[in-house]
């Protein structure tokens, strides 16, 4: 199998679709997209922020299963939990007199994991994860993202 395009660049469309939404199109497959970081107790979709978060949860995971296929180490569960904060949520709602920025300025969670191998092996395949994550390594550059392994049984 060749080796795909080393400069290759992801795509995607995105559409507003009104009343504080967007569909975003990537390959074949779409997404709704809410607010950019909402604060209601319920939306019909999902924020800019939650995706980002969950895109980070999503590669985590992944990039884990991955790591531990290549090395035959069966995982029997495996779940990440993330919450963001931005630097100021009032500059994003426009407050007046409000300073700062209303970039994540920090990313907290737990990867939990559910496997036979010692856990000097898991935390292994944690390092790995985390040095071969896109996601991570772009946005532990720009906020304080601090992810903690936790072995469960």
């Amino acid at each position: 199998m060749p080796l795909p395009d080393v400069d290759h660049a992801w795509t995607v469309r995105v559409r507003w679709t009104g009343d504080r939404g967007a569909q975003a199109y990537a390959r074949a497959q779409s997404f709704g997209v809410g607010a950019q970081a909402s604060l209601r107790e319920s939306d019909p979709a999902p924020s800019a922020i939650e995706y980002l978060l969950g895109a980070l949860g999503g590669d985590l995971a992944c990039g884990f299963h991955r790591e531990a296929s290549a090395q035959s180490i069966p995982i029997h569960g495996l779940e990440v939990s993330l919450a963001g904060r931005l630097d100021n949520v009032l500059v994003h709602l426009g407050v007046v007199g409000e300073h700062g920025h209303v970039g994540l300025t920090s990313i907290t969670g737990t990867i939990y994991v559910n496997s036979d191998a010692d856990e000097t092996t898991i935390e292994a395949l944690w390092k790995a994860t985390l040095a071969r994550s896109p996601l991570f390594t772009t946005l532990s550059r720009s906020a304080e993202v601090s992810i903690s392994l936790r072995v469960v049984s």
